[in-house]
């Protein structure tokens, strides 16, 4: 290796890899909804599978092969996913919200709390404004997320007991994928698609990211 490679190297090596802790929670969570996704699938798949090589449903009620098809799929085809999907949206609203505070104590000046307004949103729009990176909706779809993941953590995701279910509409209808329909026998309640997720997962993380590395290119951190 001649010593032009050696120094690219070495610059690779020595290259900061920024809101890397950050980096490694969202990716956490990315991974523990789609190993999530795949393994309720499978087990769909299985179950159903398990029901079609019975053989005594001749000495049973009628309709129960269909009872047990219909209950299996409701399980993992929808209670047991949105279970998932609402741990994942919790994880990775409440993982921004800790790289958010970590940027904000690291920053030269720290964004006050505001009475009313969620301090992790006004954590990244400040630090965006002051970086000037581009944030293309992120922070808008963050802020509709945040009503979102309230709803689920203070009241199982159910409209109708949810305190500020007012804000909902308008939240639900900016999130591609999320939407307020009755897939239990709850009522109205906060649904997300497979999917749903994803976006807004790498396209905050790429945020955070962002906002790190123009920090410390900027000097507007501490050390």
């Amino acid at each position: 290796m001649d010593d032009t490679s050696t120094r690219g190297l070495e610059g690779i090596l020595r290259a900061p890899i920024y809101a890397f802790d950050f980096r490694f929670m969202i990716g956490d969570v990315k991974d523990f909804l789609e190993f999530s996704e795949i393994n309720i699938a499978w087990q769909l798949r299985r179950e159903l599978q398990a029901i079609a090589h019975r053989t005594d449903f001749d000495d049973l009620p009628a309709g129960y092969r269909e009872h047990l098809e219909e209950t299996a799929k409701h399980r993992f085809g929808v209670s047991l996913p949105l279970r998932v999907r609402y741990a994942a949206t919790l994880a990775f609203a409440t993982s921004v919200e800790w790289a958010a505070r970590i940027l904000n104590l690291e920053s030269r000046a720290c964004v006050q709390e505001v009475k009313g307004s969620n301090h992790t949103v006004s954590i990244l729009r400040e630090l965006s404004i002051r970086t000037r990176v581009q944030t293309n909706g992120t922070i808008d779809d963050f802020e509709a997320l945040v009503n979102v993941r309230n709803c689920i953590a203070h009241s199982a995701g159910i409209v109708e007991t949810y305190r500020f279910k007012e804000l909902l509409p308008t939240a639900i209808a900016r999130l591609e994928g999320f939407s307020l329909d009755n897939w239990h026998a709850f009522g109205p309640q906060v649904c997300i698609r497979r999917g749903a997720l994803d976006k807004l997962i790498d396209a905050a993380e790429a945020l955070v990211v962002d906002l790190h590395r123009a920090m410390h290119e900027q000097g507007l951190m501490r050390s």
